[in-house]
């Protein structure tokens, strides 16, 4: 499965075009942050859940070797039924005020100005700082918003693990062969490596408007402390991946399937996005 450095990968190259994600998402802390909640009652990559929930029932997948999530099902049951009553539309140009996930690069420059001063002699202009008023704003409207854009956080990667599963899948059935422990990993040992050669710089902040649009997210319980045990696995992902120069030979799949997918994903999900908000525009408007 892809890891949390490839999710994380794909939303910033997904913030950084002109298309239906930068023009639709307002709250990109809780975009994020949605972007890897599939993962996190699953198990695995937040440490001590107390009530482990099914990948099958996270996922909506059916269970099997390589599982392909039903991204649409999601959609139905969840981000349909809020887009609806948000009027939400995708937009033509980026939102300029959007609330920011938080930035290792940033976070970098304010701690070495504490402990090497001396680096900074001369320098007046400072750092900016992360967040935004907007991070204190818990009112209805905020947090119907925010959960929104939660709910498009997650649906990507849904989107995402349903097209990556679906290629090696095909990949696999071109070398005729059949899913088995060693394939499985050879597969997630590529996919790692894969990951840790994506310079990424974004995670999510825990801040009160995250936690309470987290609160309420209608598919299970995400309480504060989950909100927080998630950033901080999703913090030391980031700071340790800053984009490897080299990695060991793939062992199963390769750089061509890697970019190719990669670039297949993000494509999709920009234009998936545009199409079902235009397409519940149209039946509205019948």
């Amino acid at each position: 499965m892809p890891s949390w450095n490839i999710h994380i990968a794909q939303s910033e190259q997904l913030f950084s075009r002109n298309g239906a994600v930068a023009c639709t998402v307002r709250d990109r802390n809780a975009f994020l942050f949605g972007a890897l909640v599939p993962d996190i009652p699953v198990g695995y990559m937040v440490p001590d859940v107390r009530e482990p929930i099914a990948y099958r029932i996270t996922h909506f997948a059916t269970p099997e070797p390589i599982p392909k999530p039903r991204e649409h099902e999601f959609w139905a049951d969840y981000v349909a039924p809020a887009a609806g009553r948000l009027g939400i539309v995708e937009g033509r140009v980026p939102i300029a005020d959007a609330i920011a996930p938080a930035s290792i690069a940033i976070e970098r420059e304010t701690v070495n100005r504490i402990h090497y001063p001396q680096r900074y002699e001369g320098v007046t202009i400072n750092p900016p700082k992360q967040g935004t008023p907007a991070d204190e704003d818990c009112s209805t409207a905020a947090l119907e918003r925010s959960g929104f854009d939660l709910l498009l956080g997650v649906w990507t990667h849904l989107l995402a693990d349903n097209i990556w599963n679906t290629r090696v899948n095909e990949f696999l059935d071109a070398l005729g062969d059949k899913p088995s422990e060693q394939f499985r990993i050879k597969k997630q040992g590529d996919f790692d490596w894969f990951g840790k050669t994506l310079p990424i710089t974004s995670f999510p902040r825990d801040t009160p408007r995250l936690i309470a649009a987290a609160a309420a997210f209608p598919q299970y319980e995400l309480d504060e402390r989950t909100v927080l045990m998630t950033i901080g696995v999703a913090h030391e992902i980031v700071r340790e991946n800053q984009g490897a120069l080299d990695h060991p030979p793939y062992r199963l799949l390769t750089s061509e399937f890697f970019s190719t997918v990669s670039a297949e994903v993000v494509e999709t999900t920009d234009r998936l996005l545009a199409e079902r908000l235009q397409g519940a525009r149209l039946v509205e408007a019948l």
